[in-house]
């Protein structure tokens, strides 16, 4: 009796157990027809550093956030791998999305640095919270979503 009752604990104990492993967002990966350059405009419009680079002249270049290169070295943001692409993009479904604290501010900084606005600055609900969202394009056609939540979020109200 005391074997089977530790068959059972033991075979209910396998199903409730998650066998996943922790999952967590590593890199976006970002087509570019000149890595450098719009390694460049990452830089200028958002603060991303070089933190290594593959080939010469470079095929990918690795961002990450930071003040500085070293700090970007340090961080454990996620990357982004500006990788050399031939074509052009034209799939606006892929993108990243930036979390930004002024949108404004961020808009006008890519413009600046060269992207171009497909959608303006707009508020939407999600989750019932008033989330501002602008849709941009880099110099290299890649689309990119920037959004700002309230000052009271952390995080998307899902």
């Amino acid at each position: 009796m005391r074997r089977m009752i530790t068959v059972i604990v033991g075979l209910w104990a396998a199903l409730v157990i998650d066998a996943r492993a922790q999952v967590t967002v590593m890199a976006v990966r970002l087509g570019a027809n000149d890595v450098a350059a719009l390694a460049k405009f990452y830089d200028a419009a958002f603060g991303l550093k070089e933190i290594d680079r593959v080939g010469n002249p470079a095929t990918e270049i690795i961002m990450r956030f930071g003040a500085t290169v070293a700090e970007a070295k340090a961080g454990d943001s996620p990357e982004f791998l500006v990788q050399k692409r031939e074509g052009v993009a034209n799939d606006p479904m892929h993108h990243a999305i930036l979390r930004v604290s002024d949108i404004a501010a961020t808009v006008a900084a890519a413009k600046a640095a060269g992207a171009r606005v497909d959608r303006d600055v707009a508020t939407v609900s999600i989750g019932g919270a008033p989330i501002k969202i602008a849709m941009l394009v880099d110099p290299q056609g890649n689309a990119l979503e920037i959004m700002e939540l309230p000052k009271t979020l952390t995080r998307l109200p899902h």
